[in-house]
């Protein structure tokens, strides 16, 4: 976990779970206009700030409300429950605030942690097209004669950019000629973790850096997610964090779970609206396969336990996201195998990840024709589930982590 103390009372996190519960409404309200549009959702902007939810994971010495991983989760899943794709871009904002604190110094979570605390918003692009966010970065930090870098290249997944005023990234470290390091180890060492300030006008463009509004995809509409070009974008000496391979992948919990989270509200939200259609619709007289003048819904078979499996799933993965939250809490990972850490802790995401693909496909089928119009909360949710797939760790990477360490030759031999 963190080198911090996340100190937050039981009084204080009700009183910001009541803050969640009033945005996670108005997110709701929002939301349909922002899928519709195709655009990130800018209303939310303030609404968030005046949360004050944006300091949530912030250590109290540093002006924060002091929450653990396993508060943010609890808030973040409330929030994806009114809606999930705003929810999703102000993820990145909470799964920032606890990567960087375990990794910045005292000084500089003391500044950049400290602007959190007033109201600023900070995020991370990190992957790039040619190899997503395990390929080691293309971009680069090109030495400056008076110190600080500057920074060249694209990212991909900009979550969020268009609402932050902090920029966290990695970037390889070349010579002053711009060269990255041509030996393995060299590069791997070579890539590192910055901060710094993220300053754009209304188009998008700063000095050096700008904002391309590329996002068109299947689902997830409102969470704007754009990419984010560089040229010459510069990084201060004190803009250096750490190493990003030896650093962030020791703390990726705060993407992991942060991430299962979002879904996990899904499904609550998937669960909430079946349970509200089938609970009242009727067929009228019917005849068939179901033979009866009046017919319930919430009398047939099928439906019945449709309803009662996609229940237990809900619950299921509440235990499942909860639990491993607590788990790290408890320090139980240190009796992981170092090797495994991540993606045991990826488990979670994984799991609630089939879980809410399954429930938003099974709804649609419990639910009928209706539901497969555009504009249907049901058409909606189906699309913003495919998401899941892909944030890290997915299904087939984490399986390939835990399959490559059982057999390992010297794994075998004990």
């Amino acid at each position: 976990m963190t080198t911090v103390d996340q100190t937050m009372n039981d009084a204080e996190f009700a009183a910001a779970s009541a803050k969640a519960e009033e945005l996670s409404l108005f997110f709701r309200e929002i939301g349909p206009k922002y899928d519709i549009e195709n655009t990130f959702a800018y209303p939310s902007i303030d609404a968030f700030k005046k949360s004050g939810l944006g300091s949530l994971v912030v250590p109290k010495q540093y002006g924060g409300q002091g929450g653990n991983i396993l508060h943010c989760s609890k808030v973040i899943s409330e929030l994806s429950k009114g809606d999930s794709a705003i929810t999703l871009a102000y993820n990145m904002h909470f799964i920032m605030c606890g990567i960087m604190m375990g990794l910045m110094s005292e000084a500089q979570n003391k500044h950049w942690l400290g602007r959190v605390s007033d109201g600023e918003i900070m995020f991370g692009p990190f992957s790039e097209a040619r190899a997503g966010f395990s390929g080691l970065a293309d971009m680069k930090a090109v030495p400056q004669a008076g110190g600080g870098w500057k920074i060249y290249g694209v990212k991909t997944w900009g979550t969020l950019s268009e609402a932050s005023t902090i920029i966290t990234t990695n970037a390889t470290v070349t010579d002053a000629d711009g060269n990255i390091p041509e030996g393995y180890e060299e590069r791997v060492s070579a890539e590192m973790l910055f901060i710094a300030d993220f300053d754009v006008d209304a188009d998008g463009q700063g000095d050096g850096v700008r904002i391309e509004k590329t996002w068109n995809a299947l689902g997830m509409h409102a969470t704007g997610t754009q990419m984010i070009h560089f040229d010459g974008f510069f990084v201060p000496e004190d803009g250096l964090v750490c190493e990003w391979r030896g650093g962030a992948f020791g703390v990726l919990e705060w993407a992991s779970l942060n991430f299962a989270s979002i879904y996990l509200g899904m499904q609550y939200r998937v669960f909430e609206e079946v349970r509200a259609v089938l609970a009242k619709k009727t067929l009228g007289a019917t005849f068939g396969a179901i033979a009866a003048n009046e017919t319930k819904v919430s009398g047939i078979g099928h439906i019945v336990d449709g309803v009662g499996d996609m229940a237990a799933r809900v619950e299921l993965s509440r235990r499942v996201v909860y639990r491993t939250c607590q788990e790290l809490i408890d320090g139980e990972d240190d009796e992981w195998p170092v090797e495994l850490r991540f993606p045991y802790i990826g488990l979670a995401k994984t799991f609630v990840a089939e879980n809410v693909m399954y429930m938003t496909r099974k709804s649609m089928s419990l639910v009928g024709g209706q539901s497969f119009r555009k504009g249907a909360i049901f058409e909606r949710l189906y699309r913003d589930s495919a998401a899941s797939m892909f944030q890290p760790l997915n299904s087939d990477q984490s399986c390939t982590y835990i399959g490559e360490y059982f057999l390992a030759p010297e794994e075998l031999e004990d």
